[in-house]
């Protein structure tokens, strides 16, 4: 097997850290799970400070062009655009109109099941430190998404990797989504930054949709790959 590329050792030991969090906000919430309550009078415990900025850089680290990010990201940045020759302009809305059905699929199940923690909340089902703890585990499996494993890829949308993924920036509000119904600073501070990005992924995505697709930039193609994240991916992509 080659050896790792320097985006693959990034993104894996981001995975660690992003599983360090989770773990200690797990571990807090099944010891002390009023520590996690941000509504609750008083300031914030310290892993609730340790999960905000967390959390707010994975999402704001994206709108930098020279973040070193996958080009799973950053191919909406006209650095990361290699145009194809001769590319069927009508080949082109297809892959677009087939990606946005992919991602209205998405969008629709996770404000679901979003919205249902959001009510579950409301009549005290849930509590805040439970929708913190979901939050934190969002943050984590955004990048088992990226690396291992990702049921919108295999379920909804159907691109090859992620290098192709129509929705790769949306993990920044999905990750805060569990707490957009709390009414708080530190719920809609993180939820409203991802918000953002999506905004600015999707006007991108809308002006410059050639950026996007493997047919149009040279870049998303197997053949100019050097990254790699996808060697543990299951299942196994398939080479284009």
């Amino acid at each position: 097997m080659s050896p790792l590329s320097k985006v693959t050792r990034r993104y894996l030991l981001d995975f660690l850290f992003r599983l360090a969090v989770f773990l200690l906000i797990a571990g807090v919430y099944f010891v002390c799970p009023g520590r996690l309550d941000f509504t609750a009078p008083g300031g914030l415990s310290w892993p609730l400070i340790v999960l905000w900025p967390a959390v707010l850089a994975s999402m704001l680290v994206q709108l930098n062009a020279n973040s070193g990010l996958t080009t799973g990201c950053l191919k909406q940045y006209p650095g990361r655009f290699d145009p194809v020759p001769d590319c069927d302009p009508e080949q082109l809305a297809r892959a677009v109109r087939e990606q946005n059905r992919g991602a209205l699929r998405v969008a629709a199940v996770w404000l679901a099941v979003n919205l249902c923690f959001g009510l579950l909340y409301r009549r005290g089902v849930l509590t805040a430190p439970a929708l913190v703890l979901l939050c934190a585990l969002a943050y984590l499996c955004d990048l088992v998404c990226v690396l291992f494993f990702c049921p919108f890829q295999f379920f909804l949308m159907h691109n090859r990797c992620c290098v192709n993924c129509r929705i790769f920036a949306w993990g920044s509000w999905m990750m805060a989504a569990p707490l957009m119904c709390v009414p708080h600073w530190y719920s809609w501070t993180l939820f409203g930054t991802g918000l953002a990005v999506l905004a600015v992924w999707e006007v991108r995505f809308h002006r410059y949709p050639e950026r996007f697709w493997f047919g149009s930039n040279r870049n998303l193609q197997c053949a100019a790959c050097r990254e790699q994240l996808c060697r543990y991916k299951w299942p196994p992509r398939r080479a284009r």
